[in-house]
């Protein structure tokens, strides 16, 4: 009987989390566990570090259906219908602890402090670094690569010094670059857009849009992993610290 009546009350108690509006597993060692369960469940579609690809991007903070705690947990829970997001099969304490992880995406540099300086970054950024050719801020730039308007909001300063000088360590699924080799031996470099069984569309390196009739190509080739070079020896110590300043004070629209 009272083996009986424990086992009601933890049931209660799981039933009373996932009706609450605040997540009680919101903690350090909750979010820790839901990092883990993110890679199990969520990163195939949504990216190890929620950037996206079959999924949508969990680094910016929006989310159609809801960014509270009990409207992540519901989309988490139940999936969206209609999508290829399913339901997903874990506990109701494991999709809160997920819930508590995803709400961190949006936020990873904001409790960091750059050493640099960011009024020199922007410059270098402009100018020796000629960044804007492929990234935008604010709506202004290229689009080859991420739009950085946020950038600093949902990344760490490691993951932005990463991003300098190897770029290749992780490249966002929407960004990975393919090659294309004409029967004729022609090469084009650029991020794929779309394929199918008959054609491939990609956006070349000058932001150009251009498709291919498979049956004219001589190769695929996929295993070129970034557009984006390295600034390790571009750019001296300090550059890339100054850079990194700029970075993480782009925060988004205030």
């Amino acid at each position: 009987m009272r083996a009986c009546a424990v086992i009601v009350c933890c049931l209660f108690q799981v039933s009373s989390i996932a009706s609450a509006q605040t997540n009680v597993f919101d903690t350090a060692e909750g979010r820790q566990q839901g990092a883990a369960l993110f890679q199990t469940h969520c990163a195939y579609c949504h990216g190890a570090r929620g950037e996206g690809g079959r999924g949508a991007d969990l680094t910016t903070g929006s989310y159609r259906h809801g960014g509270s705690d009990s409207e992540l947990y519901a989309t988490i829970r139940n999936g969206i219908p209609g999508t290829e997001m399913p339901t997903v099969r874990a506990s109701d304490a494991e999709v809160w602890k997920m819930t508590a992880f995803v709400k961190t995406l949006s936020s990873a540099g904001m409790r960091e402090t750059a050493t640099g300086n960011p009024v020199s970054g922007k410059q270098i950024y402009l100018g020796k670094g000629r960044c804007a050719t492929c990234h935008s801020i604010a709506g202004e730039g290229g689009t080859l690569g991420p739009d950085l308007s946020a950038v600093g909001r949902s990344r760490g300063l490691e993951y932005l010094m990463e991003s300098l000088v190897s770029p290749e360590a992780d490249v966002a699924v929407p960004y990975r670059a393919i090659q294309i080799v004409t029967k004729s031996g022609k090469t084009t470099g650029g991020i794929r857009l779309n394929e199918d069984d008959v054609s491939i569309q990609l956006r070349d390196s000058g932001d150009n849009l251009r498709a291919f009739f498979k049956d004219d190509l001589k190769e695929i080739r996929r295993d070129k992993p970034s557009l984006m070079p390295s600034y390790a020896k571009a750019l001296s110590k300090t550059e890339l610290e100054d850079v990194v300043a700029y970075l993480s004070s782009l925060r988004g629209a205030k």
